[in-house]
């Protein structure tokens, strides 16, 4: 094969996938427009932020267990048992 045919392969392959993704981008677009309204650009068009709160504030809410001292020993087991055990755990409790 030349250099020739194979770099007009390469952009017709190139072009079909340019064509390709404008397709799909344009299917995507209608799909926002139907779901979100209109005028929504993106799926967060429409969405309010103002009740969000700062990551301070999240940090200090009492629903991070995670992090309190009687987890500490369980978290140092788990951290050092052999990692085969420690992913049949996790996916166990997942």
């Amino acid at each position: 094969m030349s250099m020739d045919a194979e770099a007009a392969r390469i952009g017709q392959a190139l072009d079909l996938l340019i064509a390709r993704d404008s397709e799909i981008g344009e299917r995507a677009k209608l799909r926002v427009a139907k779901i979100y309204g209109p005028t929504a650009t993106s799926s967060l068009g429409t969405y309010d932020f103002s009740d969000s709160f700062a990551k301070r504030d999240q940090v200090s809410r009492r629903g991070d267990w995670v992090h309190r001292n009687w987890l500490r020993p369980i978290r140092f087991l788990y951290r050092h048992i052999p990692k085969p055990i420690r992913f049949a755990i996790k996916k166990l409790f997942a």
